[in-house]
């Protein structure tokens, strides 16, 4: 199956640690997004002693596991080198893009190994310059997630990044998971397009189709959603993702707006189409009574009924006051050729 191509990409999903350290759970991800029309699928690399003091705390911890520390709970979800090589082996079969967002230097070496073809940087890393600057000499693409950061922070790491190449893409979105409509701000998304000469996206949190349908309807290039087999299954990520038939509406939602937007209509005339509809829809002047031939046509004498089969509706005044040139009964419709 021919690879998506990275500039091709519309819809990533967000696998991060879903598979909770199950392998063939990740691949049954991967197939699930396939099926779904997702473009790429992203994962999270995570090396524990690399990324996480002792005091890093859990945003959320597991109901169903007791990790007693962030680095426990990095190790039981983590993958191996060969582990890694093989999820994009698959992604790559199935025709799409493989990501993984590295959180620590060490995460950047393990994701060379395995050649990803471009990066996602996540809202927490876009200030971690040493990463950064390590991931913008690859000279591959990078998709940075700006949820924690204002314009400033976004134009310094985007100075870093163009020391090496500007393949970049910005990305809206708030770090809340999930996400409360309040809070979305897909305002921002047409102030970075005004700021920035990159393409502009949008990474979801709100666990809501419908919201990046909006945010693709207001310009977002790309976006990045969570995924999930169940919404019932408390894991991190579940309330702010979406589930398998939810992204499916959402790429068929997508794929229905580029066939709006790329099909421009022309309100300055009637198009072929819209004729006979025209036609059968709009009215035309009808007679109210029996008029005799020599009758004064009064608006009292006439309705306004479809379809357009006589004289149009619009042109009642032009009537009034005329002569008929023949009787006509009830019901008929008044042609040009009746009045004089």
């Amino acid at each position: 199956m021919i690879q998506k191509k990275f500039n091709d990409i519309s819809i990533i999903a967000e696998i991060g640690n879903a598979h909770e350290g199950s392998f063939a759970l990740a691949c049954s991800y991967i197939e699930s997004a396939k099926k779904s029309g997702a473009d790429a699928v992203k994962f999270q690399t995570h090396i524990s002693e690399a990324e996480s003091s002792n005091y890093d705390k859990f945003r959320i911890k597991s109901k169903y596991i007791d990790d007693k520390s962030r680095n426990i709970y990095w190790d039981r979800t983590s993958f191996t080198l060969n582990q890694y090589k093989r999820l994009k082996k698959l992604t790559e079969k199935l025709g799409m893009f493989f990501l993984s967002s590295p959180f620590s230097l060490e995460a950047v070496d393990l994701l060379k190994k395995i050649n990803v073809k471009a990066w996602k940087i996540g809202s927490g890393e876009l200030t971690n310059y040493p990463m950064i600057e390590k991931i913008a000499r690859t000279k591959k693409p990078i998709i940075i997630s700006t949820g924690l950061s204002n314009i400033n922070e976004i134009k310094s790491t985007i100075k870093l990044i163009k020391k090496y190449h500007s393949n970049i893409i910005i990305m809206q979105c708030t770090s809340l998971y999930p996400c409360p409509d309040d809070k979305i701000g897909l305002n921002v998304i047409s102030e970075l397009k005004k700021k920035f000469p990159y393409k502009v996206g949008f990474s979801d949190h709100s666990g809501d189709p419908t919201i990046g349908i909006a945010a693709y309807s207001m310009g977002a290039e790309i976006l990045e959603v969570h995924v999930t087999y169940d919404k019932d299954i408390k894991t991190f990520d579940s309330s702010s993702s979406l589930d398998f038939k939810e992204l499916e509406f959402l790429k068929k939602s997508l794929n229905r707006i580029k066939i709006i937007k790329s099909n421009k209509i022309n309100k300055n005339k009637i198009p072929k189409y819209l004729i006979s509809n025209k036609k059968l829809f709009e009215k035309s002047i009808f007679l109210k009574k029996d008029l005799k031939k020599g009758s004064l046509i009064k608006l009292d004498d006439i309705s306004f009924k479809k379809p357009v089969v006589g004289m149009h509706a619009k042109e009642y005044k032009s009537v009034i006051g005329k002569k008929l040139k023949i009787n006509l009964k009830k019901g008929n419709p008044l042609l040009k050729k009746n009045i004089k």
